[in-house]
């Protein structure tokens, strides 16, 4: 169905250009329109598609391989027809103009995020039989392939441009081992946008509890963890007079685990940095973290209003947040951006918040990627970097020109959030985004560890770093970059 209908639809798409036909891969490169969109909030930019003029690769199958759709990240890179859903026929669109312009058709395949999409993409290298052209698979997931040395320097890849902004220069900077990269996120799929961390507040708390404007407080620079904390003590109530919360009452704070990293990352602070020669650093074994996390602790500890450990399940944490933000019995909520789409039916009205900061002296609201945020590797027995190259770069730019606008401007900001002031923050949410090789790789299983009101930075420390170094060592072993 997608090939048949593929003519008539790209005549009608008058605003994305096709390069004209040649069978000379060295021609002169394209320099024509090809994305007009910022990464990740559909701002105009002036960056252009740059790849040889006319080139085809005549019906070569170009395979993604992909995790199944999830509630907390909408993971799909591919649709076989037209659809009502605008993401699913904003896909359909884009990939009809990638296949157009190079001749090729793509299919998905999508198998269970983590663990099944590794078994795949492992089973296919270890086969040296390339069975995907293009991984999407979450970050732990993708920073075990990388450390295991089972993904191809993208740098290698003539045509992929990470310095074009449909690509996400967070990722490609904060991620660059040894200077190299081996992952990458971008207009290329939707996922790395569904995955920041975000606050959700009930504006109804907010009116009858009197308190401040939360979107005044972050355009002044006044949103922080105190005022959160302040906030949410203020309306936490045990509604059912038993002496303590429980899941009848009203709560100030509702999060998960996840929200340990989030709070240090908002404070400027990561578990592993890299220094300017992309090798890992540990950080997380400083005075100044150990003071945070104190501060971190005085929060996710106070179970008086904060609730992030209900259940031993990370899935039921997650159920008991969304719960609570559905029937307005919390003031706040931490969650992913991907979970609007699920509050757009709430009969309370809901807000969006970038997480606050540590103090107002950070200069920017820091926004946390999860660890189920998706990223684009490639096979280290990838056999055609020129042709992979090519497609890789052409569906990023022709994401920014087609996905992402309909992502952004047509639903996320105006259809699932409920105001103005929502799409503003989600400009805020959007612009700086923490990556943690710590988190993402768990090195010395420091992350798990410091997931946990009950742990003591430097005691951990004492007890992990020998772990720790080693394990960073054997990464960089398996990447020969030592």
């Amino acid at each position: 169905m997608k090939k048949f209908l593929s003519i008539l639809l790209v005549l009608l798409m008058v605003a994305i250009p096709l390069a004209s036909c040649s069978d000379n891969p060295d021609g002169n490169k394209d320099t024509g329109n090809a994305g007009n969109q910022t990464q990740g909030t559909g701002a105009e930019v002036e960056d252009k598609l740059e790849i040889p003029e006319g080139v085809k690769f005549e019906e070569y199958e170009f395979v993604i391989l992909t995790p199944e759709v999830v509630t907390y990240n909408y993971t799909m890179t591919d649709f076989d027809e037209p659809s009502d859903d605008p993401y699913e026929n904003a896909l359909y669109e884009r990939n009809v103009a990638v296949e157009e312009l190079l001749g090729i058709t793509i299919t998905e395949v999508a198998a269970g995020i983590s663990g099944g999409v590794y078994d795949l993409f492992k089973t296919s290298v270890d086969a040296n039989t390339y069975d995907y052209d293009i991984c999407f698979n979450s970050m732990t997931s993708s920073c075990t392939a990388t450390g295991a040395g089972l993904c191809y320097e993208l740098d290698m890849f003539e045509y992929i441009d990470l310095d074009k902004s449909w690509w996400n220069a967070d990722c490609s900077e904060q991620l660059a081992l040894g200077n190299m990269h081996y992952m990458a996120a971008g207009d290329i799929a939707l996922s790395d946008k569904e995955c920041i961390w975000a606050m959700y507040f009930i504006k109804d708390l907010v009116t009858q509890n009197n308190l401040e404007n939360p979107y005044e407080l972050v355009k002044n620079n006044q949103w922080t963890w105190d005022k959160m904390h302040e906030m949410a003590s203020k309306v936490a109530y045990d509604d059912n007079g038993n002496g303590s919360l429980d899941s009848s009452d009203t709560w100030g704070l509702c999060t998960h685990g996840e929200n340990f990293p989030a709070m240090w990352e908002s404070a400027g602070l990561k578990l592993v940095t890299l220094d300017k020669d992309g090798v890992p650093e540990v950080t997380w074994n400083s005075e100044e973290f150990v003071n945070v996390f104190e501060e971190i602790v005085d929060v996710m500890g106070d179970t008086e209003c904060v609730s992030w450990k209900n259940t031993d399940a990370v899935s039921d944490a997650i159920g008991f947040i969304t719960t609570a933000l559905k029937d307005g019995r919390t003031l706040f909520g931490t969650e992913v951006i991907a979970f609007v789409r699920d509050y757009r039916g709430n009969d309370y009205d809901f807000g969006i918040l970038p997480f606050p900061k540590y103090s107002t002296d950070i200069e920017e609201y820091q926004s946390y990627i999860a660890v189920n945020s998706c990223v684009m590797t490639i096979a280290s027995s990838c056999d055609d970097t020129y042709r992979t190259g090519i497609i890789a770069e052409t569906l990023a730019a022709k994401g920014a020109e087609i996905l992402i606008p309909t992502y952004y401007d047509g639903q996320l900001s105006s259809k699932f959030a409920r105001d103005e002031e929502s799409g503003e923050m989600l400009d805020i949410i959007f612009e700086h985004r923490c990556y943690d090789l710590g988190v993402f790789f768990n090195w010395g299983s420091a992350y798990s560890g410091l997931c946990s009101t009950d742990v003591n930075p430097s005691t951990l420390y004492a007890s992990v770093s020998k772990k720790l170094n080693k394990e960073i060592e054997k990464a960089f072993e398996k990447l020969n970059l030592n």
